[in-house]
């Protein structure tokens, strides 16, 4: 284990480029090709490559491959530490998500026993491991969009000039081992939502309970507010991430089938020749005819009787001055004035300037619109903000969009 931190900053920072390589090789190296690396990389005045090896053993960067001797790979936490740097995110799977809430859930019982006997420090330490559980669930779900986003990104670039068959297998990997089973987690009445409800409840019920203790108090409302985070995080991300891979699966998805019949029929075709399709059973197109078509003639006569046609004058439609006009705007119209407005700090501001002339439900209607298919990507703030909308005070926190990162 490292017990100089700043040594291993300092070794980590002189020789990035020697972490580097040694990330990317996943199969790990012999002594021989370690020294080889470290080499290449060491100036005139460096220490020679033996005690550069010697360093990256005690500062725990590598470790011997199990079951193997003399042959190094790179340990997990220095590679989940790369990992992070380099934006290399892997995929989270949602077991593991799930281990998370059944974590909370257990915390969330244990601070039941904390809040009824009283136990201060246990409640205190329990809330702890909640907040970093919630953290890591938070971090897991950014890692898994941004994971998503690469590899459809990588689908449509198609460098590796991948056929469509391939390319559908990569999507329908994503598709049925994580976008599906992510979206049983966090849909409403699902788990997710059982789990954390319960545990906010519990939370608000412990504030009650130490109200003459600030500082717990302080740290249950910071629990509470780091769970609200990460709910809104952890939907956007899904959501955003369906609005990348859903394409792409109905696309590839039709395209594969296409290209499969293809191969079949050709296969087919080559052992058994055309007549093994039965085409002509199955397309008998033997003659056709057309109907409804105008002749040259009939066009002529319809030129003639339109040169002379001399419109009437348009009857006058009058308003009564009485009528109170209704006030609509059409979700299409205020999506494309937002979106030519980007970035917004605020959107709920933002909605009440637009529409003047609108009330508070109007606002509140065209604010679930934005929310459910934002043109850009949505960021909340951390404190909640009163608002006075159409007569109308509302408390709510705040919500920014900008332009989506990768387009």
């Amino acid at each position: 284990m490292v017990t100089d931190p700043k040594a291993f900053f300092r070794f980590a920072a002189k020789y990035y480029s020697i972490l580097s390589d040694l990330y990317y090789c996943e199969d790990g190296l012999t002594d021989g090709e370690l020294i080889d690396l470290i080499g290449r990389h060491l100036a005139d005045d460096d220490p020679s490559g033996l005690h550069v090896m010697d360093r990256l053993q005690q500062l725990w960067i590598i470790e011997e491959v199990p079951g193997e001797s003399s042959r190094w790979e790179v340990t997990h936490p220095v590679r989940a530490l790369l990992r992070f740097l380099l934006r290399e995110q892997r995929l989270t799977s949602v077991e593991v998500l799930q281990g998370y809430l059944k974590s909370l859930e257990n915390s969330k019982k244990e601070i039941e026993k904390g809040i009824a006997s009283g136990e201060r420090e246990s409640v205190v330490r329990l809330i702890n491991d909640v907040s970093e559980t919630v953290e890591r669930l938070r971090a897991d779900s950014a890692d898994n969009y941004s994971s998503i986003l690469n590899t459809c990104m990588e689908i449509k670039a198609n460098k590796e000039h991948l056929p469509s068959i391939k390319r559908f297998e990569i999507i329908n990997h994503l598709w049925g081992k994580y976008m599906v089973p992510m979206r049983d987690l966090i849909d409403i009445d699902k788990s997710m939502e059982t789990h954390l409800d319960s545990l906010e409840f519990t939370l608000a019920a412990g504030m009650l309970r130490f109200g003459n203790h600030q500082e717990l108090v302080r740290l249950l409302g910071g629990a509470r507010s780091r769970i609200l985070r990460m709910r809104r995080q952890a939907a956007a991300d899904f959501h955003n991430a369906l609005r990348d891979v859903e394409p792409l699966y109905e696309t590839l998805k039709v395209d594969s089938e296409f290209a499969r019949g293809a191969s079949i029929a050709m296969h087919r075709m080559e052992k058994k020749g055309l007549s093994s399709l039965e085409l002509d059973q199955k397309l008998p197109f033997t003659y056709w005819r057309t109907e409804g078509l105008l002749s040259d003639s009939g066009i002529s006569v319809l030129l003639r009787e339109l040169k002379g046609y001399a419109p009437e004058k348009a009857a006058v439609v009058t308003t009564p001055h009485d009528m109170i006009t209704s006030y609509y705007i059409t979700p299409g119209e205020v999506l494309n004035s937002l979106r030519d407005s980007l970035p917004v700090s605020d959107l709920l501001q933002w909605l009440n300037e637009y529409c003047e002339k609108g009330t508070s439900a109007d606002i509140l209607r065209l604010y679930g619109v934005v929310y459910g298919t934002p043109p850009g990507t949505l960021q909340y703030g951390s404190a909640s903000r009163r608002y006075y909308i159409k007569g109308t005070e509302m408390q709510a926190y705040p919500i920014s969009l900008v332009h989506h990162e990768l387009e």
